[in-house]
């Protein structure tokens, strides 16, 4: 595993964000950039090759891409696909590719002004990325002469929320508590299932384990119960289809993601998002997509 480590005491340089959006059959072209770019999955399966590094990104993991290296798609997406992307430069002089043996020294200082970013990985069921995407994609498409300040310090306060994700991650491993195998496999089958209607002791006999011991194994793995997880994996998505499918109503948009109920699903969003979900989709009118 590749890390980007870099001073965090300036904002980065703000270049380009979208969101790419395909119906079918998208494959990634070939390019080589001078520039960083990073790229979230919302949708579908993305196949991508960055120097001989081969990756298939889902829902919920995201992809560091290097100047200077090429990549390319190497196979095309079947059905739909979304994600993310933005592009920005760091300073040369202040930033460097490590392996992760390289990096304790850094992850030790909880208040080293660093960037340290994991070239791949999975964002956690709380994570505050997506959110931040929506809000730079909005500031983006504002006029006016700060639009470029305000996108690198959003960009900025994204990536810084990336490095928060990956210290704590560090730190977990550190004091191994590492999964077991189930629970990452149960935790990768909630993120693309998130709308099934499977109770908790359905779920714990798909994956041969006891109600009880799951709960309390998935509790002390990943700090939440099962239901908790699966529930912020579904706002996750909504998230998502409240700023890019505006035709959808919110009874449609919580149905799509299992959540049956649209008050349940309403009290779910202010909860977990301290906002309510006609707020927060009329908060990013302005997010900016590139259909392909």
């Amino acid at each position: 595993m590749l890390y980007l480590v870099s001073n965090a005491s300036q904002p980065v340089t703000f270049l380009a964000a979208g969101n790419l959006t395909n119906d079918d059959l998208f494959l990634h072209p070939r390019r080589v950039m001078d520039s960083y770019e990073l790229i979230s999955v919302t949708k579908g399966v993305l196949h991508i090759q960055s120097g001989s590094r081969d990756y298939h990104l889902s829902p919920g993991q995201f992809l560091l891409l290097f100047p200077g290296e090429c990549h390319f798609g190497t196979e095309a997406t079947e059905g739909e696909l979304s994600f993310y992307w933005m592009h920005f430069y760091l300073p040369a002089n202040h930033t460097s590719v490590c392996e992760e043996v390289q990096i304790d020294s850094f992850f030790h200082q909880e208040s080293s002004s660093h960037y340290i970013l994991p070239e791949t990985g999975t964002l956690s069921a709380s994570s505050r990325v997506g959110v931040l995407f929506v809000q730079l994609l909005d500031l983006a498409k504002r006029p006016g002469s700060l639009s470029s300040m305000q996108c690198s310090y959003a960009q900025s306060t994204l990536l810084l929320e990336l490095t928060h994700e990956s210290f704590f991650r560090h730190r977990l491993m550190q004091q191994d508590r590492k999964m077991p195998l189930g629970i990452i496999d149960l935790m990768e089958w909630l993120q693309l299932n998130y709308d099934t209607s499977l109770s908790v002791t359905d779920i714990a006999g798909k994956f041969g384990y006891h109600p009880s011991y799951l709960t309390a194994l998935f509790k002390r793995c990943s700090g939440y119960t099962v239901t908790e997880y699966l529930n912020r994996q579904r706002i996750r998505v909504a998230k998502d289809l409240l700023t890019s499918a505006h035709r959808l109503s919110l009874s449609e948009i919580s149905e799509k993601v299992g959540i049956g109920d649209e008050k349940y699903f309403m009290r779910l969003f202010k909860r977990y998002e301290g906002i309510t979900a006609t707020a927060y989709r009329e908060s990013f009118s302005l997010k900016k997509k590139n259909r392909i």
